[in-house]
């Protein structure tokens, strides 16, 4: 294929593309974006004595009280899951060594499941 076939097929691509994408765009749904303004619920409750200074440090950094209140009551292994999923996945500055103290801080506070 000479210089003038290669530059013709490659113009042709080029407009089938062109083309496609043209065709593709017209067909989706065009999308607006709009600012909400929300407020959330403010809470200035706290925990009290030893174990509520734990909680306090490190829970109510991001959740309210009202929040921890309503938690389920689960295994010590779920707590340790979950404290553990909130400083690794969710990046909460948790010292490694509070993590066991937490788990079972909670645990105490929620109790074991009803069987």
């Amino acid at each position: 294929m000479n210089r003038h076939g290669i530059f013709c097929a490659a113009c042709t691509l080029l407009l089938a593309l062109s083309l496609t994408s043209t065709t593709a765009a017209a067909r989706s749904p065009q999308i607006h974006w709009q600012s909400e303004q929300i407020a959330l619920p403010s809470s200035d409750l706290t925990f009290s004595g030893p174990s509520g200074q734990v909680l306090n440090t490190y829970c109510l950094m991001c959740h309210s009280a009202d929040f921890l209140d309503e938690q389920p009551a689960v295994p010590l292994g779920t707590w340790k899951l979950e404290v553990n999923k909130m400083k690794n996945g969710f990046g909460a500055p948790i010292p490694e060594d509070q993590i066991e103290r937490i788990a079972e801080l909670l645990y105490q506070r929620f109790g074991p499941p009803k069987p």
